[in-house]
């Protein structure tokens, strides 16, 4: 077995997930999937190597493979650090490394750790064990893949015969969110056992590892914040920082809760209406004047459900006890897209305070003015469609790809919901 305590070659920021990982191997329960996100020199790949490594020696059932999108990167790469990893544990006499297979066996139960290319899928999918199955899967750098199904379909593939699996994503995120590997991050964070986790080399500073980067890495890392910010927040943080081009830069992503919003009093509540595929959204917002700030904490959404089915869900929505305890239906102006005046009037025969919003020529104002609010605060769990919709809304581009200041139409009906709610303001503040 390993001599070194794992714990002593992770950063702090990593020992939840490790505690996580064995709690998973003993009970079945709790979390079994984790997307480790980050910054250079983060170590990251490293507290995955190393979690893999013991958890192959403390499961004799658990066998790994371990992926990237080519074949012909792997060995410079995780096959050096699935070594080092057990080189770190002392436990290098208990393995056994070949090249041609690429893979590392363990002596004592013969489990195998493989290496998988993405870019020849047969052989990805062709892995097999003669003892126990593919318990653990990891995929190294994951936004060099084409696509989720790819992924998908590979897992599909390993995670078979078995009852406990344990899956690692590990990637420096791109740039800007319209990335399939920043949305899909995004969903996760709703999955049940699924773990999102950002790290950088600041986490390993704070550990009190800072020898383990070096000094020239972290003299580098400092010149760049102060010469490229934005480039050091991507390439160094690890942070989602856009193309430049994003429409919203005053988004807040925080926890609304019950509480706070029973101390709301200015409510602003928007419809934008829908059939299919254009779905039907519903939002609700408190607008603090005084701070310029808008908290977006509640959405409807639904598709192929008429005006009198979505007055439902709202009449439930603005239904809540009064200060004696009893439930009571507040009838809220509802701000809605005047182009549906019969959606409109159907609400208002289901008893709603539907108003149409005054939208003409107001699409460029109002976009103007949310940009222009000192912050948009969106709960991501309450309003994930509105969070997701106002972090990645970009900027037009023209024919030879450079910026206009124009504002796309397309996918973006939490935004038109939030503009009708707020546009009496606008109109104020124009």
């Amino acid at each position: 077995m390993a001599t070194t305590s794992l714990a002593d070659l992770t950063i702090d920021r990593f020992h939840p997930i490790v505690g996580d990982a064995f709690y998973h191997g003993e009970t079945g329960g709790g979390n079994s999937e984790w997307w480790m996100k980050g910054g250079r020199g983060s170590t990251k790949s490293s507290a995955i190597g190393l979690i893999i490594a013991t958890l192959i020696m403390r499961y004799p059932y658990a066998n790994a493979v371990v992926v990237r999108r080519f074949k012909d990167t792997l060995r410079g790469s995780v096959y050096n650090q699935m070594l080092w990893a057990i080189q770190q544990l002392g436990a290098q006499r208990l393995f056994h490394a070949t090249v041609s297979p690429m893979e590392i066996t363990y002596l004592p139960t013969g489990q195998k750790i493989a290496f998988r290319g993405l870019d020849d899928p047969l052989k990805a999918k062709g892995v097999k064990f003669t003892v126990g199955y593919c318990a653990i899967q990891w995929f190294e750098e994951l936004d060099q893949m084409d696509s989720w199904q790819d992924v998908a379909s590979a897992l599909r593939s390993f995670k078979r015969g078995g009852s406990t699996f344990w899956t690692f994503y590990s990637y420096n995120p791109p740039r800007t969110m319209w990335s399939w590997v920043n949305e899909r991050a995004e969903e996760m964070r709703r999955k049940p056992g699924c773990v999102v986790d950002a790290s950088s080399y600041l986490d390993v500073v704070e550990s009190g590892h800072a020898d383990w980067l070096g000094a020239p890495f972290i003299e580098d890392a400092e010149y760049e914040r102060e010469a490229n910010p934005e480039g050091y927040r991507w390439e160094f943080l690890g942070e989602v920082t856009g193309t430049g081009g994003n429409v919203f830069g005053n988004v807040v992503a925080r926890k609304v809760t019950d509480e706070e919003i029973a101390t709301f009093d200015n409510p602003r509540n928007g419809v934008d209406w829908g059939w299919w595929p254009d779905p039907w959204r519903f939002v609700r917002c408190e607008f603090q004047a005084a701070q310029r700030r808008l908290i977006v904490f509640d959405e409807l959404s639904a598709n192929k459900q008429t005006p009198a089915e979505t007055a439902q869900l709202v009449r439930a929505r603005f239904t809540w006890p009064d200060a004696r305890g009893r439930e009571r239906f507040h009838n809220q102006p509802i701000w809605c897209d005047s182009a549906e005046q019969t959606s409109i009037a159907t609400y208002r025969h289901e008893g709603l305070n539907a108003r149409p919003a005054r939208k003409g020529n107001m699409r460029r104002a109002s976009y103007l003015w949310l940009a222009g609010l000192r912050e948009i605060v969106i709960d991501p769990d309450r309003c994930p469609l509105a969070y997701d919709e106002f972090r990645r809304y970009e900027h037009g581009r023209d024919r030879s790809g450079r910026w206009t200041d124009d504002f796309p139409d397309g996918n973006d009906h939490s935004i038109d919901a939030v503009r009708y709610a707020v546009m009496e303001d606008v109109l104020r503040g124009r």
